[in-house]
């Protein structure tokens, strides 16, 4: 079996677990992610200077990160 990383369609939550053979759906236990992919997504935008471009052969998208102040 593969391990894989996935958004919810439901929550919107990132988990990463074991998949079956068609990759459909997770199978046994399944780790919730989403802070830790968060963290890594500022992470590689600061390092980027503030962003970056995630490409596939038919979409395109820019990733933008800015610090506010709270």
């Amino acid at each position: 079996m593969t391990t894989k990383i996935a958004c919810s369609p439901l929550t919107g939550r990132i988990f990463s677990g074991r998949v079956n053979e068609a990759e459909q759906c997770f199978v046994g236990k399944k780790t919730d992610v989403t802070n830790e992919v968060l963290e890594a997504l500022i992470r590689k935008a600061e390092y980027h200077k503030g962003g970056f471009i995630v490409q596939t052969c038919s979409k395109k998208w820019t990733v933008t990160v800015v610090e506010e102040s709270i």
